[in-house]
Formats: structure tokens, C-alpha cells, sequence
């Protein structure tokens, strides 16, 4: 198994980072021009082209006039942002998206799994979710990397 050392300069992980920061504020309330992923894939292209001017453009019409209007008129607010599950959803996700740049990768659909179910206080399927998607996942990788080290 090829083990990457995390590496913050990734364009998959900075690009789950943007989303993850663009989604939390879309949750607030937030009106974006276009969805998260592509303002996301917008600015990680404009950043790794080195287009300063475009990246700076992107950022501000897109992200940053969008952000003052909704503090502006009183729609965005910290509590109504960790108050949402999207908000977790998309936490988990770039936390799983680090975890990944070690080789660790849960199966898709798994954050949404786990947030579902505190969500509604589902604490025997959060067990199943843990048990039999992230336990496996995780027994499955630690086999696959001791192989490997053995090999």
C-alpha cells in the first residue's frame, strides 16, 4: 500500500477545505452565486495556475461581497451555522479528506451516516455505522499497511 505523508498543500484536500468553508456559510443562510464545489474548484484552479488576479477576483465577487451582504442584512449568524447537520456534514468531510491523505479512506457517505444518526439521537445505528462501516474500514487499512511493511 502507498502511505502519503499529509501534505496541507494538496489540491483534494485544500479544495475540501473551500468547500467545507463555503458550505458552512451557505448553511447560515449565505447566497453564493454558485453552488460550494464550484466556487471551490474555481479558486483551488485559480491557485494552482498562479492566476493572483483571477483568484482575487473569484474570492471577492463570489465569496466575500456574498459573506458581507448576508452579516449586513442579519441572515448570518454563528449559532444558526452550528446549528445545522450541513454544517457537521461538511466539517467531517475535510476531516475525512486529511485522514485520506494517509491512505485512510471511509467509504462514501459515511460523515452523512454518522451525522444522521446523533442527529436524531439514532445511538444504536451510530454503533452499526461505527462498527461495521469505520471498524471494518479501519481493520481492512491497518491489514493492507502491515502487508505492505512486511513486504
Amino acid at each position: 500500500m502507498n502511505t502519503k505523508l499529509f501534505d496541507p498543500k494538496s489540491p483534494g484536500f485544500i479544495y475540501s477545505l473551500i468547500v467545507a468553508a463555503l458550505t458552512v456559510f451557505a448553511a447560515s443562510g449565505v447566497q453564493f452565486p454558485k453552488v460550494a464545489g464550484e466556487l471551490a474548484t474555481e479558486i483551488t484552479t485559480s491557485l494552482s495556475t498562479g492566476g493572483v488576479y483571477a483568484l482575487i477576483g473569484v474570492i471577492i465577487a463570489s465569496v466575500i461581497f456574498p459573506i458581507y451582504n448576508a452579516i449586513k442584512s442579519g441572515v448570518f449568524s454563528l449559532k444558526g451555522v452550528f446549528s445545522r447537520n450541513l454544517t457537521w456534514i461538511a466539517l467531517g468531510n475535510a476531516a475525512a479528506s486529511a485522514i485520506a491523505l494517509t491512505g485512510f479512506v471511509l467509504p462514501d457517505g459515511t460523515v452523512e451516516q454518522i451525522i444522521a444518526a446523533i442527529s436524531v439521537k439514532d445511538w444504536g445505528g451510530m454503533v452499526s455505522v461505527l462498527g461495521l462501516t469505520v471498524v471494518n474500514t479501519l481493520i481492512r487499512f491497518l491489514k493492507e499497511k502491515e502487508r505492505a511493511g512486511a513486504a
